[in-house]
């Protein structure tokens, strides 16, 4: 009798505490893999850009989920899913100027989500060039967009890269390892505006993490040395959109591409 309240004892420590916290650590370092592994696709996004090669398909590999506790834990599973204009959640970025006559929108993303057994879930998002992370307690973007702002005696230099992700808004649910692939649709186009007495542009960001992007306007631009006076940043919380407004700019440059992406199921 001893025994078998032992080995009871024993199981239930296992059960309620061991294995939760075994799984919970296994989930959490899937977690930073899935981050290093967008980290990459950023990367050879950037490169297909600078590239202009419109023949090459690159691919990058998605690891959907981690593997549970033998006998006291299920495996976590995850979800790719390619967000784009015929999709119901996907993003947008665009900038305009005060009048309206010039505007520049890109659109689409790729999404990942886990659905973990007990860390808590998280969404990796590349959108417009950037890298966020959502999760159900904050968002934040841990790598920013192609977008430069300069500060020349009180007058701005903008320059900006839209990058949209075209694709059919497929999506995957499961485990193992899923590959994006990714090509170059058509070369950048490049356009230049200046107003030698200074414009007011906006540069808008739709998405589901549009407070990560909030969090980082409200940081990135008084770091490139912009002063209260020249830009504001406000959102939309039922629209899904912040605005960062510059004013006083002198010259936008911006360049326009298009990716494809596609999943890899075979």
């Amino acid at each position: 009798m001893l025994a078998v309240l032992v080995v009871l004892a024993l199981v239930t420590m296992i059960t309620t505490s061991w294995a939760p916290e075994w799984t919970k650590g296994k989930e959490s370092e899937h977690m930073r893999y899935v981050e290093s592994q967008f980290q990459s696709l950023k990367a050879l996004m950037d490169q297909l850009v600078l590239s202009g090669n419109t023949n090459v398909v690159v691919s990058t590999p998605i690891k959907l989920g981690s593997e549970g506790v033998p006998l006291f834990s299920g495996d976590a599973t995850g979800n790719v899913s390619l967000l784009s204009s015929n999709s119901n959640s996907y993003n947008t970025f665009s900038v305009t100027n005060s009048t309206g006559k010039f505007e520049r929108v890109a659109y689409g993303s790729i999404s990942y989500t886990s659905h973990n057994t007990e860390f808590i879930d998280q969404t990796f998002l590349y959108e417009s060039g950037a890298i966020l992370v959502r999760q159900s307690d904050g968002q934040l973007l841990t790598t920013g967009p192609s977008l430069l702002v300069q500060n020349v005696s009180g007058k701005l230099k903008v320059s900006l890269t839209l990058i949209s992700v075209y694709s059919d808004g497929s999506s995957y649910n499961g485990g193992g390892t899923i590959g994006v692939q990714c090509r170059l649709v058509s070369e950048k186009i490049s356009d230049t505006r200046t107003w030698a007495n200074g414009e007011t542009i906006s540069i808008n960001a739709t998405s589901v993490a549009y407070n990560a992007w909030y969090k980082y306007f409200v940081e990135a631009v008084p770091d490139w040395g912009v002063g209260a006076g020249l830009f504001t940043v406000s959102e939309d919380s039922a629209a899904k959109t912040t605005t960062l407004t510059l004013r006083n700019v002198t010259s936008l440059t911006t360049d326009y591409v298009i990716l494809g992406a596609s999943l890899d199921l075979s």
